[in-house]
């Protein structure tokens, strides 16, 4: 999301699919951490739009009210009237008008032309219970296909959905994120690359103290011996000297056999013959294991 879209291809999508009550958590960790390189400008996009479905602006405010530049946020406000009986503008059924106002904000950020910016929607099954599956795809579709976003992600709730809704979604995104009910929580990644391959990652998380920390996992594969050291296996390791480790402590050296070395500067070679009717400085091999 961060290094953004490649001229003439579609800005990378993330879909966070959840059947569990911490998918707005999950939602606000990528959502702050998106702003946080906006603000310090290492993503590509300039500002960020959020379309606002489960909670009201008040709330995102909040959110970002720490380390977060707010000129380059945008906020479209369709909590507090939905339905446009108050704003005809905020009626999400008219998905036309919906994308030409997240248009007119994020150009609000990004004026110039080549400058872009990034698109998030805090619940995609709010949106789909005012709109059709058809309709918000192609939402989402001309969003992604805009010359002006950068990236996009959202947050849709799969057990309120069918499976067809929810690989619609999958299909219209680049990263997919899936929250399954575990002891601790397991978020699985599944990662689409420019050149057709797909990445798939599983890390653990856990909420504490309202703040989302991801629990480091290791890359080796689940076998019934250890393949890692514990603390006094390392300590131990680092206490070996190796024959290399004590040449030049002026104290003799032994040889890794036990045998005593020659007076220095003088050495000797032992050749033992393969068999006994091999004649000396004889060139042959006849058990061919030599390279001669």
């Amino acid at each position: 999301l961060r290094d953004g879209a490649l001229d003439g291809e579609l800005a990378p999508a993330l879909t966070i699919a959840d059947s569990l009550p911490l998918g707005p958590p999950v939602f606000d960790h990528f959502l702050h951490s998106l702003a946080s390189n906006i603000s310090a400008g290492k993503s590509q996009s300039l500002g960020l739009v959020l379309v606002a479905l489960d909670r009201s602006p008040a709330f995102y405010l909040g959110l970002f009210r720490r380390g977060i530049d707010l000129s380059a946020l945008r906020i479209l406000d369709c909590y507090s009237d939905p339905l446009g009986w108050a704003v005809q503008l905020r009626d999400v059924k008219d998905v036309n008008k919906l994308f030409n106002a997240v248009l007119d904000l994020g150009k609000g950020v990004a004026a110039q032309s080549k400058v872009r910016f990034s698109v998030a929607i805090d619940s995609a099954s709010t949106l789909l219970r005012h709109a059709s599956l058809l309709s918000v795809s192609g939402f989402i579709s001309n969003l992604r296909s805009h010359d002006q976003v950068s990236c996009m992600l959202w947050l849709i709730h799969s057990d309120l959905h069918e499976q067809k809704t929810i690989a619609a979604f999958e299909y219209m995104s680049s990263m997919v994120s899936s929250l399954e009910p575990v002891q601790c929580g397991k978020f699985n990644v599944r990662l689409k690359r420019r050149n057709g391959r797909v990445k798939m990652t599983a890390e653990e998380f856990h909420i504490h103290q309202a703040e989302i920390k991801f629990i480091n996992q290791t890359l080796l594969p689940k076998v019934q011996f250890n393949l890692q050291l514990s603390e006094k296996e390392l300590l131990d390791r680092a206490k070996v000297i190796l024959p290399f480790e004590h040449q030049d402590d002026r104290k003799t050296t032994h040889i890794y056999d036990g045998r005593q070395s020659l007076v220095e500067g003088r050495g000797e070679i032992h050749y033992i013959r393969d068999s006994d009717d091999e004649r000396p400085d004889s060139d042959e091999d006849p058990d061919d294991d030599l390279d001669i």
